[in-house]
C-alpha cells in the first residue's frame, strides 16, 4: 500500500467506529468536503501532515493515535 491507501483505511476505520460520514467529518475537522470526498475516492495522491492532523482532530484522537497501526510501519508501505 501507498501511504494514502494507509490513510484511507485508518479513516474508514475510524469512522465506521465513531458513525460518521464523510460528511460529519468535514464539519468536525474543518476540512472541505470535497476534499474529504476526494481523499475517501483515492483521489488525492500527496495527503499533507496539516491534512492529517485535522482529520485526527476531527475524529477527536490524537495524531499519534491515528498513525498507531502496524499498516504505517515502513516495511509495509510502498515508499517510493
Amino acid at each position: 500500500d501507498n501511504i494514502n491507501d494507509v490513510v484511507v483505511n485508518r479513516l474508514y476505520h475510524y469512522m465506521d467506529e465513531q458513525k460518521i460520514t464523510q460528511y460529519r467529518l468535514s464539519a468536525l475537522s474543518g476540512i472541505p468536503f470535497a476534499t474529504i470526498k476526494s481523499i475517501m475516492q483515492r483521489r488525492t495522491k500527496n495527503i499533507t501532515r496539516k491534512t492529517v492532523i485535522m482529520l485526527a482532530s476531527g475524529l477527536g484522537i490524537s495524531v499519534s493515535e491515528f498513525l498507531n497501526d502496524s499498516s504505517f510501519d515502513p516495511s509495509n508501505l510502498d515508499l517510493d
